[in-house]
């Protein structure tokens, strides 16, 4: 037998309202929802990816630029600038859902190189369009310089409340 591993308790859902929480607090309870796995970094925290900012409808994030976000040409990887734009658009339609998400489609326009000299690549999300099961989010992915590198449409379908740490099934992720 295997010792249980003391679960850390996130962020509830229960302690917030649809219009109560602070731009602060939608980040950090995005973060703790999103980051937090037994201890272990999710998906975007392993690959650089944190979201910055959050408001009722819109987020910001950014990729912090290594030479494992990079394609053999020395550029940024067009995944890499994907999933920047698909956890930034999940974290905006937290900030209006304050409910999970899962994405249904999206698009992708590389507009020109993200060279892998730059430090970070930015990310900002703005509602298109908010219906009562799907989301659809503008994003705008910027370099160093704040020359726009890539840009995109995300639809996500709303899925109900997250679920906090006790309530999940024992064993899930």
């Amino acid at each position: 037998d295997s010792p249980r591993r003391k679960r850390r308790k996130r962020f509830s859902m229960d302690s917030c309202s649809k219009r109560g929480m602070s731009d602060g607090e939608l980040v950090r309870g995005f973060n703790e929802l999103h980051y937090s796995n037994g201890g272990e970094p999710m998906f975007d925290k392993y690959n650089g990816i944190s979201i910055v900012a959050a408001g009722d409808g819109w987020a910001e994030g950014e990729l912090e630029v290594s030479r494992h976000s990079l394609n053999p040409h020395g550029i940024v990887h067009g995944g890499a600038l994907a999933a920047l734009a698909d956890t930034v658009g999940g974290a905006a339609t937290f900030a209006a859902y304050r409910r999970g998400c899962v994405t249904v489609n999206y698009s992708m326009n590389f507009l020109r190189p993200a060279w892998g000299s730059n430090r970070k690549i930015r990310c900002r999300a703005q509602a298109v369009k908010l219906g009562r099961t799907l989301s659809v989010f503008g994003m705008s992915l910027t370099d160093d310089e704040g020359m726009e590198v890539a840009s995109g449409n995300f639809t996500f379908y709303i899925t109900g409340w997250m679920k906090s740490e006790e309530e999940k099934e024992p064993g899930a992720i």
